[in-house]
């Protein structure tokens, strides 16, 4: 009585799904054009150690006095300070000043502090002031990707990158930016360096290392006028070449000859994968190896094995599998 051997092929072949992305440092978010203020309003940034301050006030009386401006820490210590004479008019007006702190924060630090403002008149007339949280008034930048979560390595990549404030707002003054490709055991590469323009937006065209395969990551290093910031991705490089496997039959018996054969693509192109390493591997029913051969793929980009069964194997479903290396 003869028993029939089921023998399926695993095709090895990579796809690649791009899905556009819209990644924020932090949140999902969607760009929006920025709305028309009433008027100024108060708020920082903070770049090398020096907290710029925007502050609206509205005087009902012109006159004389000195303004002082102070960053506090949670026990009321005074981290920066400034004071200048000046003269206000009546009505509304901004002051623009800096306030250099003693010891640079971090930002994560300078967000707990607080920012206390006062101008007081040469005369006896009501002083002008207030305390504001740091973390409610700090302008501070945002990238947001818009690029795909796979690529084919060796292959171009085309990213968009946008970068408003917190508030969801565009800086209208030209930035710069730098994309490292980072993984383990691999020094940081510099994919692309660059500026952004008065909208702070860019398109980054560069270039993957040939032969880098696996899960990797993108840095996002920005500078702008109310700071920098940085941002990292998570992506994974495709090995550039599709791998179609197939055999004569799908049924084998025991004691025949499984002839298989496979074919490399470059799915850029399309074109044939010459003098590429190929290795099939074949497992029974069980998980068992029962087949391993290291091929080279022709000018036509194929490669072919042969495995015979023994007269006696475990029955069931075996698999077959290409292995494409670089």
């Amino acid at each position: 009585m003869n028993s029939q051997v089921d023998v399926r092929t695993r095709n090895a072949v990579y796809g690649i799904i791009v899905v556009a992305l819209l990644i924020t440092a932090g949140v999902f978010t969607s760009i929006a054009v920025p709305s028309a203020r009433p008027g100024p309003t108060l708020a920082a940034t903070y770049v090398h150690g020096v907290l710029h301050c925007t502050i609206p006030y509205h005087a009902g009386d012109a006159g004389d006095g000195r303004l002082t401006m102070e960053v506090l820490d949670p026990e009321d210590n005074v981290l920066g300070r400034t004071e200048r004479l000046l003269n206000v008019a009546a009505g509304s007006g901004v002051w623009v000043e800096d306030v250099k702190l003693k010891k640079a924060l971090a930002l994560d630090d300078l967000v707990w502090q607080r920012l206390r403002y006062r101008f007081e008149y040469d005369n006896d007339k009501p002083s002008l002031g207030g305390t504001e949280s740091i973390s409610t008034i700090l302008r501070m930048p945002v990238v947001h990707i818009l690029g795909q979560q796979s690529y084919l390595s060796g292959g171009e990549a085309a990213v968009r990158i946008i970068v408003t404030d917190s508030q969801n707002e565009m800086i209208f003054r030209p930035g710069s930016v730098r994309v490292d490709l980072l993984g383990e055991n691999m020094k940081p590469q510099t994919l692309f360096v660059g500026r952004l323009n008065r909208r702070g937006t860019t398109q980054a065209q560069f270039h993957f290392p040939v032969g880098v395969v696996g899960g990797y990551q993108l840095k996002y290093l920005v500078e702008t006028e109310i700071g920098s910031t940085e941002f990292t991705q998570g992506i994974r490089l495709e090995d550039k070449a599709s791998i179609l496997l197939t055999t004569e039959k799908p049924i084998y018996q025991p004691g025949q000859t499984i002839h298989a054969r496979a074919l490399a693509l470059d799915r850029a192109n399309h074109q044939a994968v010459s003098d590429r390493r190929l290795v099939f591997e074949g497992e029974d029913a069980r998980g068992n190896k029962v087949f391993k051969k290291i091929t080279q793929t022709d000018k036509f980009g194929i490669a072919a094995a042969e495995f015979a069964l023994a007269d006696e194997v475990n029955l069931g479903t075996y698999h077959l599998r290409a292995i494409s290396c670089s």
